[in-house]
Parts: C-alpha cells; sequence; structure tokens
C-alpha cells in the first residue's frame, strides 16, 4: 500500500495538473508584483496601502510586510514555487517525454484487421502483383523512414517533433537556472556624481545573497544635454575605467538605453540634477587676483528641472542677506536674474556679469547612473531563444503509416499528432495513385 501510494504520489508530481498548479500560482505570485510596487520603504506602503482603507479588504501594508509582497521575486516562497517546477519539469521530461520519444523511434506492426479500423486513415484494397513494393516506393518519396517484415511494413516522419517537448522543457530549466543564479548573485547601485568625480561603487539599492560589490574604479569625464526644439532629447555621460594606478583603460560616452559595459557591470544613464552655480570677481588688472566662489542650486519642484539659488551680498559674504535671485531651467547657458524683493531684473547667460563685478563663470551639473550587475542574464536570454525555436518545432507534426498484405486484400492505415488535413491529403493522394495503378494493372491483364 506504501509503494502504491508512493507511486500516485509520484506521478502526481510529474503529472500536467500539478505543473499547471504551480504555473497559476507563479501567474499569481507575478500579478501581485506587477500591482504592488517594489523595493519600496515601509513608509510608502504605510502611505499608499493603511490599514484604515484595505485594498479588496485585505491587502494593508502589514498584510504586504508579512507575505514579504513587497520584494515578491526574491521571497522564499516563490523560490520554492520555482523549484517544484524544476522538479515537475525535469521528472515529466525523465518519465514522459524520453520514454515518448524513444517509443518513436521504435517500429511495431499492425497485425490485425480490427486495429486498421481505429485509424483516423485506413482503407483495404485488392492485392496485386507488386503492390507492396510500389506502396513502398511512394511512402518513401514522402520521405518517410520504413521498415518491413514478411507482409507487414512501417513507417514514421517527423521524429523531431517528438524530441522538441524535450528541447522545450530543457529551455524551461535553463530559464529558470538563470533566473536562480540572478537571485543570488546580482547587484542594482544608483549613483548620483558630480562632473570631475572619481567614485567606487557604494550605493547599491538591490543586491543578491552571495554578491559582493566590485572595486571598479570610474571617473565621470563630462556631462551634458541635447535639446530639440527647446526640449530635451538626449542626455550623456563621458565614462573612464581607471585601473588601480588611475590609468585609463576603458573611455565611451554613455546616454539612455546606450550603456557602458565591463566585466559584466553596466553603467546605464538614469538621471541628471545641477548641483550649484561657479561665479566669481571679474578681474581688473593682471595683478589682480580672482576669487572663485560656489553656491548650491535648489529644485523648484521634484517633477521639474527648474533650480533656484541666491547670490550673497560681496560686501559680507558670511550674511544672510541676498543681492540677486538666479533661477535656471533646464541646463542651458541662460539663467534669469531677480533682485532680492523678487523683482524680474533680465535675462543672462554665463560669462555675463552681474552686481559688483560678479560673474557667472560655470553650471555645476550631477549625472545619475543606474549601475546593474547579473552575469546570469545571457543564461536567460539564450534559455528564450531555445524556448521560442523548440516551441515552433512542436508544431511539425508526427506521422505514422502501416501497411499489412492479405493473401487477397491489401489495408493501408496512418495517424497523425498533428497536421491531420495534410495527412488526409497526401493518404487520398496515396490512395489515388494506387487506385490507377491497380486500373492500369488491370486493363494491362485483361489485354493479355
Amino acid at each position: 500500500m506504501k509503494l502504491l501510494s508512493l507511486q500516485k504520489s509520484l506521478k502526481f508530481l510529474t503529472g500536467v495538473k500539478f505543473a499547471l498548479i504551480i504555473f497559476a500560482c507563479l501567474a499569481i505570485a507575478s500579478s501581485l508584483g506587477s500591482f504592488i510596487e517594489q523595493e519600496e520603504t515601509l513608509e510608502f506602503y504605510k502611505e499608499n496601502y493603511p490599514i484604515e482603507k484595505p485594498i479588496f479588504g485585505i491587502v494593508t501594508w502589514q498584510f504586504i510586510a508579512f507575505f514579504g509582497l513587497d520584494h515578491v521575486y526574491r521571497t522564499w516562497w516563490f523560490f520554492f514555487l520555482l523549484l517544484f517546477l524544476v522538479i515537475s519539469l525535469i521528472s515529466c521530461t525523465l518519465t514522459r517525454q524520453f520514454p515518448i520519444f524513444s517509443n518513436s523511434k521504435e517500429y511495431f506492426f499492425r497485425k490485425k484487421k480490427k486495429s486498421f479500423l481505429s485509424l483516423p486513415f485506413s482503407v483495404k484494397i485488392k492485392n496485386l502483383s507488386y503492390l507492396k513494393e510500389s506502396l513502398l516506393l511512394k511512402i518513401q518519396d514522402l520521405n518517410f523512414y520504413t521498415y518491413q517484415k514478411e507482409n507487414f511494413v512501417y513507417g514514421y516522419k517527423g521524429l523531431i517533433g517528438r524530441i522538441s517537448p524535450i528541447l522545450v522543457h530543457f529551455s524551461l530549466i535553463i530559464i529558470l537556472f538563470g533566473s536562480f543564479l540572478s537571485a543570488f548573485n546580482n547587484f542594482k547601485a544608483q549613483e548620483v556624481l558630480p562632473k570631475g568625480e572619481i567614485f567606487h561603487i557604494q550605493n547599491p539599492v538591490q543586491i543578491g545573497w552571495f554578491t559582493s560589490l566590485p572595486t571598479v574604479t570610474t571617473r565621470i569625464n563630462d556631462f551634458w544635454v541635447e535639446y530639440e526644439n527647446n526640449r530635451i532629447h538626449q542626455f550623456y555621460s563621458n565614462l573612464s575605467i581607471l585601473d588601480s594606478v588611475g590609468k585609463e583603460i576603458r573611455n565611451q560616452t554613455i546616454s539612455v538605453n546606450n550603456p557602458l559595459r565591463y566585466k559584466n557591470i553596466d553603467f546605464y544613464q538614469s538621471d541628471w540634477n545641477l548641483l550649484g552655480v561657479r561665479f566669481g570677481n571679474e578681474q581688473n588688472s593682471k595683478n589682480s587676483t580672482k576669487i572663485l566662489y560656489e553656491v548650491p542650486l535648489f529644485s523648484l519642484e521634484k517633477s521639474s528641472k527648474s533650480w533656484i539659488t541666491w547670490i550673497p551680498n560681496p560686501t559680507n559674504l558670511l550674511s544672510s542677506e541676498t543681492r540677486n535671485t538666479l533661477i535656471f531651467d533646464q541646463l542651458q547657458n541662460t539663467f534669469f536674474v531677480y533682485d532680492k524683493n523678487g523683482n524680474f531684473l533680465k535675462m543672462s547667460q554665463i560669462g555675463d556679469s552681474l552686481d559688483f563685478n560678479f560673474q557667472i563663470l560655470e553650471i555645476l551639473p550631477s549625472t545619475g547612473l543606474q549601475i546593474k550587475y547579473d552575469p546570469s542574464i545571457f543564461i536567460i536570454y539564450f534559455g528564450f531563444g531555445l524556448l521560442m525555436f523548440t516551441a515552433s518545432l512542436s508544431y511539425l507534426p508526427y506521422t505514422q503509416i502501416w501497411i499489412f498484405q492479405e493473401s487477397t486484400n491489401s489495408w493501408i492505415g496512418g495517424s497523425t499528432n498533428r497536421g491531420k488535413i495534410k495527412l488526409e491529403i497526401e493518404f487520398e493522394n496515396l490512395v489515388r495513385s494506387i487506385e490507377k495503378f491497380l486500373s492500369k494493372s488491370a486493363f494491362l491483364k485483361k489485354g493479355q
């Protein structure tokens, strides 16, 4: 009894029902991961999923935190679902698909008339001389592999349609294996850096369980924004990868959707900002010293690319009294000047002088970089490519044909798992050609 129950359990684990249950659970989990924002702070979920207003009566921030729905794809239960799916695919491949493929290569003959009547296509014809040989030639012309023993003939074609389900399972296992590796060995970091900065990756927002941050030295050489019809078209950062002594070993200008890739690390252009303004006094003579100052820029709104700053009184730079207010819109060479009472004075450009011979020299931008490391992404891409190819092969039909010759009659039958219309046409053409052969043979016999 115990052995019987164990066999039933194994049969259930290797069956289609179990795989469909796992797929359904993964689909529900993925839907929750798409519906609920991922990788946000606890305060975010408290604000958007309050206990007082639960979504569908149950979804609150406590529900999300308890089940890990704020990081669905990194929870232990999601990994267990993937593991069960891998076990189901491997078990199904070994216990079902391989035996089917192995049996498809073996020949078997139909030796009873009743077995032909159960086939989708079958016909009985009268025997004439060389009928079996003519049938063999015709089915070989249709690219059938044939086997013959005495009065029995068996043929098949489309064996690749039988091996394609095995390859489909294999490609799914590759994808899942790559996903496991990606979960344990990856990181995503976000860096906001001024032009000229040399930095190491040190602000990860997501990191795998067995991942350590690489020691890659990078320098921000330059940053600029490209405009088209007074609107931002693209923004660029010029990066250099440096070795341990500061020598440049790689240089590339990146932009949105055009990252720099170095040792499986991708540097993406994600955002930009303005940090401050550099200004100084104008030199009245060659011997005079030019003093440089920097003041920070403050964003007017979170969603806009406009900044404001104040130029202090040059007679007392440490006082809180301001002389001018400057507003910058986008990363352009123009800015608006207001007095301390908020009255508009003029629109100026970089290099123009303000009051007391102060000159705006430079805008100090910063570039936002998103840095990703995921060495298993090529495994996942390969698995998806193999999946698309093998899934298309699974639509190729596997066709079988049998011939049984009696003393006075011969039986011909065929079956296929796909493309029944095509087989029906081939079978009908074969029967018609045999009928022509029979009528011609009868005519010649009659003439003799």
